[in-house]
């Protein structure tokens, strides 16, 4: 009869998170991992089979061992190094991403070896984390720990047909979630470009006769439009989706386009004899121009 596989309990405590580049999916993180075995497999089996599937380590201390009082062997390192994420970013600004940090054994497959969370850890997730963290523009919002079966279609040489248990690898997941924080956000994207949006809407309250002038805002706001959503999208990755951010710039584009549009129209009405259909249409736009933007953004913020 086949033993069962070893259980290995383990658990993290995260010290530090920085350079989160979003641009390049990658984070550092600085924490401590222990890990826990029966005694009797403290001959077989050791830290240093452990490996990170998502990162590299940069510096790992020496393995501290103790055996506990019910006769287990007790192991703690501490790990500094860069990992990867795959940051879903459809929502910018108002996202929420996770930070994982992923391992397996280098050698033994879930047959052998399963993970587990130490129960000897506090069920309250905000004790993994030191309170001192602080990562520039965002929130800590959770953190977890989840266990699951990896399936790798290679079994390395040693599966076979009939049996690919040796391609099942049992694999930890440490998680931290973070919230964006948006004050930082709204001072740096969202108030220049209702400042851009102002000077479009100023061409509703500008006599007929300064039709130049009038264009001249309009184009002079599309164009810093433009150039704040480069200045924006130059620090995000190339992704195959449109991002609120992105919705909301296009939003602007076209109504300060419709702007443009309503100037040439009222401009053409009044130089016909018909300066009140003019007023009329620019009195209109006063409405719908602060209206259409509102509702809009509101829409995009709210995932329709």
């Amino acid at each position: 009869m086949a033993s069962p596989p070893l259980r290995v309990e383990l658990g993290f405590f995260l010290l530090d998170v920085a350079k989160l580049d979003l641009k390049e999916s990658e984070f550092f993180a600085d924490f401590y991992i222990w890990f826990k075995v029966p005694g009797s497999a403290s001959t077989t089996w050791s830290p240093e089979n452990i490996e990170f599937m998502n990162g590299t380590v940069e510096f790992s201390s020496p393995v501290a061992s103790e055996t506990m009082a019910d006769g287990r062997t007790y192991w703690s390192r501490r790990i500094k190094g860069r990992f990867r994420g795959h940051f879903n970013l459809s929502r910018y600004p108002f996202d929420s991403q996770e930070l994982p940090i992923v391992l397996e054994d280098t050698g033994l497959s879930s047959k052998h070896l399963i993970f587990a969370a130490d129960t000897k850890i506090p069920p309250d997730s905000a004790t993994w984390v030191d309170r001192q963290i602080n990562v520039a523009d965002w929130r800590i919002t959770s953190a977890t720990l989840s266990f699951d079966t990896h399936y790798y279609a290679s079994g390395f040489g040693l599966a076979t047909e009939t049996d690919d248990s040796e391609s099942r690898y049992s694999r930890a997941t440490f998680s931290l979630r973070l919230s964006r924080l948006f004050l930082p956000h709204m001072i740096k994207f969202v108030i220049p470009l209702l400042v851009i949006a102002g000077m479009a809407y100023m061409v509703f309250w500008i006599n007929f006769a300064e039709f130049e002038s009038q264009c001249a805002i309009c184009v002079t706001s599309l164009l810093s439009a433009v150039a704040l959503h480069i200045s924006q999208a130059d620090a995000l990755p190339a992704v195959g989706y449109l991002v609120i951010a992105d919705k909301i710039f296009i939003l602007f584009y076209l109504v300060i386009f419709s702007a443009l549009v309503q100037t040439v129209i009222a401009n053409n009405l009044s130089k016909s004899g018909k300066p009140k259909e003019s007023q009329r249409l620019d009195d209109f736009f006063r409405v719908a121009f602060p209206a259409a933007l509102l509702i809009g953004v509101l829409l995009m913020a709210a995932g329709f």
